[in-house]
């Protein structure tokens, strides 16, 4: 690394540094840099309890590298340093207007908040329902939340993975599929301290939007412009068995994906489930 290149490398993570500390300044919450770590979201979840007892309205963990990263369903990956943005945020669940049975899954309402963001930047990413980000048909991120704790102290732990570069090991699905990946920045110009403008957009729309429940229908409403596999050929994976195939439709409020089969059958399909195109 050249001697620019490292002083344009401290000017960015410094600027990161001072948004974070002005965002955790401007509304109570703490934030964790660290080189390494096992995970962001184990980080949290044995640190959070602490954190809140002494105030914190929210806490951030961001990792350069991860070495047992958590996926949906348990899959575990290693994140390289630099190779991409991973942040865990723990966050207390808030009270909301919204019945219960009326609310939208969280995960959907910030996937939503998530593509909004990186389209301002001018990355036409998508969703591919449930929790994956797209751009171009491959896999670019994702996202993975849990509801946490009891009674009057639940909170949620959300998990957010974006990759910068193509990764270089393959990933595989639930499904047992070889999932195509990309890098969001791959072949892109980063000056500008880019990397470093695009986590502190993405870590405040996260903070932001979970802090705002009253939002989330409104987010739900714009889902659909945003949902990769509309008017195509899927198959729905139950575990690692085929469960069905056909046309994917709307999703809808409540985050259901409808399933037009190729007999012509209407079906819901819930997150329990996996989808992918076909091979």
């Amino acid at each position: 690394m050249s001697t620019v290149s490292g002083i344009d490398s401290n000017r960015c993570d410094t600027e990161l540094s001072e948004q974070l500390a002005a965002l955790c300044l401007e509304a109570g919450g703490v934030s964790i840099v660290l080189d390494q770590v096992d995970s962001t979201s184990e980080y949290l979840r044995a640190h959070w309890p602490a954190q809140a007892n002494n105030g914190a309205a929210w806490s951030v963990c961001i990792a350069k590298a991860q070495t047992a990263g958590r996926g949906r369903h348990g899959h575990a990956w290693h994140s390289a340093a630099g190779a991409g943005l991973w942040f865990s945020l723990a966050i207390p669940v808030a009270p909301s207007r919204i019945a219960l049975q009326d609310q939208p899954p969280l995960s959907l309402v910030l996937a939503v908040a998530l593509i909004q963001c990186l389209r301002g930047f001018g990355f036409r990413v998508a969703l591919k329902w449930p929790n994956d980000l797209w751009l171009g048909d491959k896999k670019v991120g994702g996202l993975l939340i849990e509801q946490l704790g009891r009674a009057d102290a639940r909170y949620w732990l959300v998990g957010v993975g974006l990759n910068w570069q193509t990764p270089q090991a393959a990933l595989v699905d639930k499904t047992g599929a070889k999932a195509t990946a990309t890098g969001l920045l791959a072949g892109v110009d980063t000056k500008g301290c880019l990397r470093e403008r695009l986590s502190f957009a993405l870590i405040a729309a996260t903070v932001r939007c979970i802090q705002s429940p009253e939002t989330w229908p409104t987010k739900m409403s714009e889902i659909n412009s945003m949902h990769a596999l509309s008017g195509r050929q899927i198959q729905v994976w139950d575990s690692a068995h085929s469960h069905k195939q056909g046309t994917a439709c709307d999703i809808l409020p409540n985050g259901t994906l409808m399933l037009v089969t190729d007999e012509g059958s209407v079906h819901p399909i819930t997150g329990a489930f996996s989808v992918r195109l076909p091979v």
